[in-house]
């Protein structure tokens, strides 16, 4: 024995000896005040801990802003973007930049490293900023820098305000802007935004022919209204005793004080008012939006009506939460809201999106699981250990838990998702090390001991494997914790509950267990007979079926070996010709999708309108549209219509789990096939919807990582990538499994420009900006200062009335009022020609960029095999000169996750091999405990392989690096009780032998509860304790079922292996060891000899 390495044992030995002699088993009473501590803190913790879906993670993004007005995309990009960019990009923390240079406006998107912090990042932006200032042109406005919220771009509730034809849009405006005030009081909602209304304005309606014969201009009126209506400081008077702030109001209180403004003086010298030339009105702004909804809702409230509905005329609300808030708190604060509202008779408020029935059903789905898992759990202890040491095991599941729900919530976590399944894998790890000392305080116990002294024994001969089996497990966890970027920002939290939830087992098994055994343990009738005084093996049947197994496998050490080895290879093999393939991230059944429409830019708000109807008549089932009934499992549908080229937004949201017809993933694609024109089967009903890009879009099931298929095209020439970027899309529709693709090539949107002779104007006295004033003034109005404050703020705009407004094909029959009193023609000095109008020019990592993209169909799992087909057909097209490519979206995230999963796993072997030399003082050592990882690799496959599932790069990558800390424990048990053996005097075979009867029933039970802990996730099915029934094919299950697979079955096949290969290994070792050791002392004797 190395003398360092005995001096560490029994330094430590001496440190668990003074934790527990002299402080847990002596001061138990201490120890129980702690325990009855640790229940009620955990369960005042665990209550007021904020519940949501998903973890709440704040990625630093910036936005910067700078407008140019006149300016085209490719000035903007030339004299803005570029000049920005060049200082931005040394930017340290800096992970992307992107930009979009469009007519008058250049945005920067600069996403930085989850790890910096927002202020810090928007510091560093404003740096860079101000310096580029001095390389702008001295016309640009200030740039404006501000921070861009993920989450507070996407509602968590959306409500439709639906109203009866008896009441108007704008008296349904009004009601959404009343409840907008009353959602908006709630201290978690960070914005609220109504889609599908008109805003109320004052509208000033000039007669051009009243202000020519006034002699009245428009830049005049806009002057006085502009000087009048604002409140003006007067200064202040200074008294004797005190001082008098002094101010002059002016801003208007009512319209008629517009309709009797002077706005100038007649010829007589009488005062000209607004009334003569004008009528003044409280009016609606134009139509910027449409809204509508349908509601399929059977009559129980809950299932789906097979029959279409004719929509409603709504107003879409859209409600985001602040960063960190409890959703759920934040939604029951929503609805107590709109419980309280008074609403006509003909108006409801429907709840078309509801996030808090996903958290909470995901949430009761993980909860249920850890009930189920633990009932399985405890069932397993109960057999394996009897009832009385049964129990004492089982307080290490709510001690440890209790305890790391209080450290979760002392760091800031969530109850979300990612930290209940962390629960669930942790709850058979964590009573590993309670069986291991319970058990081993037991066997010291039945030969006789004291309860004291068996506690103390028992604990203290353990403590070294233990801790070190701990250190083991977390050093495997702990790479994960430095995953970089969204991913690792998302998926971070699962390694960090699991470290805490095992560091937590580990101090109640050293402190809590071995006290309540001195004072609890029982001594069963005939324990003693359960053991060989001599060798101290037991003897119950199970353990002597495997020592004459041990013994049989040591004999045939090569046979071993050599069957092991061709296990693994033949299940590699097995997998790689008939298994499920590769996927990057699970996708569950969607509860809700977005169907999307990107119109040509520059099309009217009807014709947008008749764009998603079409769609809408399909999905929906309307007579006449080819289709029969609606979509299967659609509760209702808000249809969001924006004015222009922005994108339409159907969202659909689907019936309840239990209340469908199949699963939503073949209603998507059957969605997907109307758009088509194909049956739920794929055969032609009608034409292709055509004249628009339709996209079917599911929610993210974890973090953003953009299109399942990606790819950006480089250059410099737009033309030429945009004929490329329509060529990959047709690529993307030749490969298999992929939705119809997009893209973001923007097309040209049509501009009539008016040249304006500037001699011929001068001449009678008009410039660019009166003939562009009396455009406006014709077609839309020109607005001029506003009315009112804050949410009462109303626009004033003024408009030639509706007799006299021109449609675009009119606009060269406008008259324009001179100076001098006439009119002229405005074709006398200005001509128009209909030209493509700019298109938006994108950058990223200042290269110009287009992008196409597409979305997995919903029966494809393995995407990771989808996208490599893509990418392969990339790789063999001829890009012309002065094009490039490169591949992102889920692309992009699937190469980092892969590129750093391969080195966490290398990593955590580091880690562990680092560990395992400390306490073997050995390399050969961890390398046979090393052969128990490569041996689970057999058990992932097998399971893969059984259920049928692709090898995912993120769950199950994430199970093999978490396996390998978990099996490396049974190793590290058997070969430390092995070095015990030997150190008391047996022989090798009988240490061997002894050691693994001696540790067969807490590697067993250890493993068991392990894979009984995830088995209800890999089954997909739970204890529904709320109704005494049972749930299959949770959404949380699909989500972690590959995990919990790959966990299970190679921790099944490398417990049964190791239990014979490893200490067959040993023995190899260490009889090559005592040979060698014979051969070098012989060589040196002969050596002295000579």
């Amino acid at each position: 024995m190395n003398h360092a390495y005995g001096d560490c044992d029994d330094t430590l030995k001496e440190v668990i000896e003074v934790i527990i002699t002299k402080f847990s088993i002596n001061h138990f009473m201490a120890v129980l005040v702690m325990c009855a501590g640790i229940l009620i803190a955990g369960s005042s913790f665990y209550s007021k801990m904020p519940r949501e879906n998903f973890p709440d993670i704040k990625i630093p993004y910036v936005i910067v802003t700078t407008m140019m007005t006149g300016a085209n995309p490719t000035d903007v990009e030339i004299s803005i973007t570029m000049p920005l960019e060049t200082e931005l990009e040394g930017i340290e923390g800096l992970k992307k930049i992107n930009s979009t240079s469009s007519e008058s406006t250049s945005v920067i998107a600069l996403e930085f490293d989850p790890s910096l912090e927002t202020e810090v990042a928007l510091s560093r932006v404003r740096d860079a900023v101000d310096k580029g200032k001095a390389n702008l042109p001295p016309d640009v406005d200030a740039p404006i820098v501000k921070e861009f919220s993920l989450s507070g771009e996407t509602p968590v509730v959306v409500l439709s305000l639906v109203a009866s034809k008896n009441i108007s849009l704008s008296q349904l405006q009004e009601l959404g802007e009343k409840i907008e005030d009353n959602l908006e009081r709630i201290p978690a909602v960070l914005d609220v935004k109504l889609r599908g209304g008109r805003d109320r304005m004052i509208l000033i309606e000039v007669n051009p022919e009243r202000m020519r014969y006034f002699k009245i201009s428009l830049s005049q009126i806009q002057q006085i209204l502009m000087s009048t209506n604002r409140n003006v400081s007067a200064g202040a008077s200074e008294g004797a005793t005190n001082r008098i702030v002094m101010r002059a109001p002016g801003e208007f209180q009512t319209p008629e004080e517009i309709f009797n403004l002077v706005i100038g003086t007649s010829s007589r010298g009488t005062p000209v008012y607004m009334r003569d030339i004008a009528t003044v009105s409280y009016s609606f702004e134009n139509e910027k939006s449409r809204a509508r909804h349908y509601n399929f809702t059977a009559a129980d409230g809950e299932s789906a009506l097979n029959q279409y509905v004719k929509p409603e005329k709504s107003i879409s609300i859209e409600i985001m939460k602040k960063s960190g808030e409890n959703l759920l708190a934040l939604i029951d604060a929503v609805k107590k809201t709109i419980k309280a509202l008074n609403l006509p008779k003909d108006v409801k408020l429907i709840i078309s999106l509801d996030q808090s029935k996903e958290v909470k059903m995901m949430l009761s789905d993980l909860e249920n699981g850890i009930g189920t898992s633990l009932i399985l759990v405890l069932l397993v202890i109960f057999v394996g250990l009897g009832a009385r040491n049964a129990v004492l095991v089982a307080v290490a599941i709510p001690f440890s838990m209790f305890l790391s729900i209080i450290c979760l919530s002392i760091i800031g976590f969530t109850l979300n998702m990612m930290v209940l399944y962390s629960l669930i894998m942790a709850l058979g790890m964590l009573v590993d090390n309670a069986i291991v000392i319970v058990e081993n305080i037991y066997r010291h116990y039945s030969l006789g001991e004291t309860r004291a002294k068996a506690a103390f024994v028992g604990t203290t001969e353990v403590a070294w494997p233990v801790i070190a089996s701990t250190a083991t497990t977390v050093g495997a966890f702990l790479p994960l914790v430095f995953w970089p970027g969204i991913m690792g920002s998302f998926m971070s939290f699962l390694p960090k509950t699991v470290i805490i939830v095992l560091l937590s087992s580990l101090f109640v098994a050293l402190i809590i267990n071995p006290t309540l055994c001195s004072l609890l343990m029982k001594r069963e009738k005939g324990a003693e007979k359960l053991a060989d005084s001599e060798s101290k093996r037991p003897s119950y049947p199970l353990v002597v079926l495997y020592g004459r197994l041990l013994e049989f496998m040591l004999a045939r050490p090569i046979w071993t070996i050599s069957t092991a080895a061709l296990i693994l290879v033949f299940s590699i093999v097995l997998y790689g010709a008939f298994g499920s393939g590769v996927e990057f991230f699970p996708t569950l059944d969607p509860g809700r999708i977005n169907a999307n429409i990107k119109p040509p830019e520059g099309v009217s708000l009807d014709e947008s309108d008749r764009l998603s109807q079409q769609m809408e008549d399909r999905i929906f089932s309307k007579p006449g549209s080819g289709y029969q009934a609606p979509v299967k499992n659609i509760k209702n549908a808000s249809i969001t219509i924006p004015l222009g080229g922005d994108q339409l937004k159907t969202l659909i949201q689907f019936v309840d789990r239990e209340y469908r017809i199949g699963r939503t993933s073949a209603s998507v694609s059957e969605i997907r096939n109307r758009i088509e024109g194909l049956d739920a089967e794929g055969n032609r009903v009608t034409f292709p919807l055509y004249d628009a890009e339709y996209d079917v879009v599911t929610p993210n099931d974890g973090p953003s990582s953009g299109k399942p298929i990606s790819v950006d095209i480089f250059g410099e020439d737009l033309n030429q990538m945009t004929y490329v970027i329509k060529d990959m899309k047709k690529l993307m529709t030749e490969t298999d499994g992929v939705a119809k693709p997009s893209d973001n090539a923007a097309t040209a949107q049509p501009t009539l420009e008016w040249r304006i002779d500037r001699s011929r104007a001068g001449m009678f006295g008009l410039n660019q900006s009166t003939v562009a004033s009396y455009l406006q003034l014709a077609v839309g109005g020109v607005r001029s200062g506003s009315f009112g404050h804050g949410d009462e703020e109303q626009d004033i705009l003024f408009r030639a009335p509706k007799y006299d407004q021109h449609s675009t094909t009119q606009l060269k029959n406008i008259t324009i009022p001179t100076p001098s009193g006439g009119s002229i023609p405005i074709t006398s000095i200005a001509s128009a020609t209909l030209v493509p109008g700019p298109v938006s020019i994108k950058h990223s990592e200042r290269q110009r960029v287009l992008n196409a993209g597409a979305e997995i169909q919903p029966w494809v799992r393995a995407d990771a095999d989808v996208r490599a087909s893509f990418q392969e057909k990339v790789k063999k097209y001829s890009f012309p000169p002065g094009i490039t490519y490169s591949f992102g979206g889920a692309a992009e995230d699937q190469k980092e996750s892969t590129d750093f999963l391969m080195f966490a796993f290398l990593l955590a072997l580091f880690i562990m091999g680092i560990v395992l030399v400390i306490q073997f003082n050995s390399i050969i050592v961890p390398l046979i405990i090393f052969a128990s990882i490569i041996l689970s690799l057999i058990g992932v496959f097998a399971g893969l392989l059984i259920f049928d599932m692709p090898f995912g790069i993120i769950m199950s990558g994430i199970g093999v690096i978490s396996l390998a800390g978990v099996v490396v424990n049974n190793a590290i048990v058997l070969l430390d009780a092995i070095k015990q053996m030997q150190e008391k005097g047996h022989e090798l075979y009988d240490a061997v032998i002894t050691a693994g009867m001696i540790r067969f029933r807490p590697v067993l039970l250890t493993a068991i509860t392990t894979i009984l802990g995830l088995a209800p996730m890999a089954f997909k099915i739970n204890i529904d304790f709320a109704n005494l029934t049972y749930q299959y094919d949770t959404d949380s299950s699909q989500y972690w079922q590959s995990m919990a697979v790959a966990i299970i079955f190679g921790l099944l096949l490398s417990t049964l292996l190791t239990l014979g290969v490893v200490p067959t290994l040993y023995v190899i070792y260490f009889k090559s060891k005592t040979w060698l050791s014979e051969k070098w002392v012989g060589h040196e004797s002969e050596k002295t000899g000579e």
